[in-house]
């Protein structure tokens, strides 16, 4: 039986090295982009709303006024930070 075992496992070892592989496939490196940091906006702080008024009353309405203004002029920096990572992405990706 030991020979028999032995002759197992000779056959095995040997009869794997036959088998045929697929030859690898490896991805292309990714393209890295030096990108310059672009100037972000500090989060507003926006101005309380009463709870204990109502919710259409003048000193309410004029906070979410403001409120409304704040975040208006925040998205636009924002997107002006976008923007100036786009612009550094070069042509024709």
């Amino acid at each position: 039986m030991p020979r028999a075992w032995l002759l197992l496992i000779a056959s095995i070892a040997l009869g794997s090295g036959c088998a045929a592989r697929p030859v690898p496939v490896v991805p292309p490196a990714p393209v890295v982009v030096g990108a310059k940091p672009c100037a972000a906006p500090p989060r507003p702080v926006l101005p309380p709303v009463d709870r204990a008024m109502p919710f259409d009353a003048p000193a309410n309405v004029d906070a979410l006024l403001r409120r409304d203004d704040i975040h208006r002029s925040y998205a636009e920096a924002l997107e002006a930070a976008l923007a100036c990572y786009k612009r550094q992405i070069p042509e024709g990706r």
